[in-house]
């Protein structure tokens, strides 16, 4: 009686676990799975998408100023920083250059002496006028000779010569003047732009020589300069909009193509396209590494949310579930990334399901139970 009962027991037990787990063929051990909850489980489906090329690109200003020295001479002071904004004619820096403050002061002294000629030549002149007028009456009046009269005529005309050549000393002590002063102007070097510091070369007492860059000046206007695949030069014309990343400042935003170059470089087999930034509200600086994506054709691809990848070092994959809840990582090659769906392009297809939500309570050969 109790064999009888103990074999009832163990055909109950039997049929219970078969019930309740997967059907288990006669000679094989039962798999006890790990059961997991809380998981959201989506099909995946193809759709149609704008496909696009992605590139790098570089922030550039549309305006930069290399401002350099005219002169040599120490530098004295410099009044701004990099980042610092400025206006066109605000003070930079300041040279100290004492041999052209002497030749202002030199050639203002040319000036003094040039005017006290002038003042001297021109009282001559008028002296020998009205002397040559009171002879040409006595010669009239046959007071006095020929000869006298004569002399007196060149003693006019050398008064007149004698005039213009003060006159004209004059104005060379003036072209002087705004010479040295010209070059003392130089002394100060100011910004010939509205734009932003963007980089200081030089400090305060070394020495600036004629030629040699001093400061970086960037107008505020940048746009984005992108090398693309020589294969899409039919593709890209002037006006397309593009999307456009750039992950130093967080910003998202998009541009517009001005301009194509299409001289092809030899070495990357790639052209320029130059855009226009539509967001210049944030602070830019040139520089910035620019991610730029340009849109192609239409086509269909199998994609999967972005949060449902599972990395594992270089590898990717998914949880995949099959009809009879089990969960199997499978890997995946992804493609690009369309508004947080990822492409798939070998892996996986159409119609399989996937889990979507609490991939972190997933676990590989485990049995999804309560799926969310």
């Amino acid at each position: 009686m109790t064999r009888i009962i103990m074999m009832s027991f163990a055909i109950l037990v039997t049929v219970t676990m078969a019930g309740c787990g997967e059907k288990i063929k006669p000679g094989e051990r039962e798999v006890i799975r790990p059961q997991v909850s809380g998981v959201g489980i989506e099909a995946i489906v193809s759709s149609e998408v704008t496909d696009f090329y992605e590139t790098s690109g570089t922030l550039k200003s549309l305006n930069t100023a290399l401002v350099s020295a005219k002169i040599m001479g120490e530098v004295r002071e410099i009044r701004v920083k990099t980042g610092d904004p400025v206006r066109k004619d605000d003070v930079l820096l300041i040279i100290n250059a004492p041999d052209i403050n002497a030749r202002v002061l030199a050639a203002q002294e040319s000036i003094e002496e040039a005017k006290r000629g002038l003042n001297m030549a021109g009282e001559n002149k008028n002296l020998m006028e009205k002397t040559f007028e009171r002879y040409g009456k006595l010669f009239d009046a046959k007071a006095i000779s020929e000869q006298e009269f004569d002399e007196m005529k060149v003693r006019r005309e050398v008064s007149v010569l004698e005039y213009e050549r003060a006159r004209k000393a004059l104005n060379r002590a003036e072209a002087g003047l705004n010479e040295a002063e010209a070059f003392k102007g130089y002394s100060i070097i100011t910004s010939p732009l509205d734009g932003t510091v963007a980089e200081k070369m030089i400090e305060a007492g070394n020495m600036a020589v004629p030629g040699a860059p001093l400061i970086l000046v960037e107008s505020r206007s940048y746009r984005v300069e992108a090398p693309v695949d020589e294969t899409l030069l039919p593709l890209i014309q002037t006006g397309n909009r593009v999307a456009i990343s750039i992950d130093a400042i967080g910003m998202e935003t998009t541009g517009r193509v001005t301009e194509i170059v299409r001289q092809i470089d030899p070495l990357t087999r790639t052209f320029m396209v130059k855009i226009a930034l539509n967001d210049t509200s944030q602070p830019l600086q040139g520089g910035f590494y620019a991610k730029v994506k340009f849109p192609l054709d239409k086509k269909t691809v199998v994609s999967v949310p972005e949060g449902s990848l599972v990395t594992r070092g270089e590898l990717k994959g998914v949880y995949t579930v099959n009809q009879q809840g089990v969960i199997t990582l499978r890997l995946v090659k992804t493609g690009k990334r369309y508004d947080g769906m990822v492409e798939i392009l070998t892996g996986l297809i159409s119609g399989e399901r996937i889990i979507v939500q609490g991939v972190d309570r997933a676990v590989d050969g485990g049995k999804v139970v309560n799926a969310g």
